[in-house]
């Protein structure tokens, strides 16, 4: 069992993705999701970009570790399939990458440019990562996130893609600690939902 950590700049539950009973990464980081095995656990925490450096925002136990071409034809999974003009957590799906005769296709979704068309730069990112992976078993906060406590500050990533933990003993303290406090699943919508208020408030 492994533990890694990074910094979340973004959340806008695309990545990662906590609706419809999984949390899923995807999308970016893709040298976490070529690494990560079964049983190992990812923690997320804030950055200085967003005023949230060393705030959780999710943690998840990898339950599965998918293809792009299982996450797409898997049954439970198509729910995550964006939706333009759905509800946030549906315009935000992140299983929005298929195959057809030997070619990878991009859906409309967060992650295509703002007309709708594939952007070849996130497509690239996305797929180098070869796998999804999937949790039945996590804690996502969102807006509701906390500060580490400074016990275990040390978890937590101050390196711009990930850190693989060192001290396994305090992580799995760490998670101990989570379990007992959150319930499992969504604890709090995404951060950045906030921007969508705004917009309208504009509007």
């Amino acid at each position: 069992m492994a533990y890694y950590s990074y910094k979340i700049t973004r959340d806008y539950g695309f990545a990662p993705n906590p609706f419809f009973g999984f949390c899923t990464l995807a999308c970016c980081k893709p040298h976490i999701r070529l690494k990560a095995e079964l049983n190992d656990w990812i923690i997320g925490t804030g950055a200085k970009a967003n005023n949230l450096l060393n705030h959780l925002i999710f943690i998840m136990k990898v339950t599965e570790k998918l293809s792009f071409e299982e996450y797409w034809s898997d049954k439970r999974f198509i729910r995550k399939r964006p939706v333009i003009n759905g509800s946030l957590a549906q315009v935000h799906g992140d299983n929005i990458y298929y195959k057809e005769t030997d070619i990878w296709h991009q859906l409309n979704s967060h992650h295509s440019l703002d007309n709708g068309d594939v952007n070849l730069d996130n497509l690239r990112q996305d797929l180098s990562g070869s796998y999804v992976l999937v949790s039945d078993r996590f804690i996502y906060l969102g807006k509701n996130n906390v500060e580490v406590p400074d016990k275990f500050k040390s978890l937590c990533s101050n390196i711009r893609d990930y850190y693989t933990i060192k001290d396994d003993d305090l992580a799995l303290e760490f998670i101990g600690f989570l379990l007992n406090k959150f319930s499992l699943g969504i604890n709090g919508d995404p951060l950045d939902w906030s921007d969508y208020s705004q917009l309208e408030l504009i509007l």
